[in-house]
């Protein structure tokens, strides 16, 4: 495996953590009666499961072009994933899929 995919799935999983936290300990507190926190946390639980798909995807695809947008499309999604695990994940998925772009054939 390349430095990229290596850290595409580092940053992949982390995502996955990171948007576990919230739901773990402060879900059913948040807003009136619960409400206005589910509907936020529908939103964000969906662009940070089609980042962590994204992620995935792209560091298992041997393409470097196509797993450098994918990477980087994932790490822009994974903004909503708030915390300090949310940056890391976003700052290893955005880094990996730059390294996946500046990484082509040496000819």
């Amino acid at each position: 495996m390349e430095n990229y995919q290596i850290l595409g799935l580092v940053g992949s999983l982390l995502l996955i953590i990171g948007i576990a936290f919230p739901f773990a300990f402060f879900y059913p507190r948040y807003g009136m009666m619960g409400y206005g926190g589910m509907m936020f946390y529908g939103f964000m639980e969906f662009l940070v499961i089609s980042a962590f798909v994204l992620g995935i995807i792209g560091s298992l695809i041997s393409d470097k072009t196509i797993a450098g947008v994918l990477l980087v499309l994932a790490a822009v999604l994974s903004i909503p994933a708030m915390g300090f695990i949310g940056i890391i994940s976003f700052i290893l998925l955005l880094i990996a899929g730059i390294l996946a772009f500046t990484s082509g054939k040496k000819t």
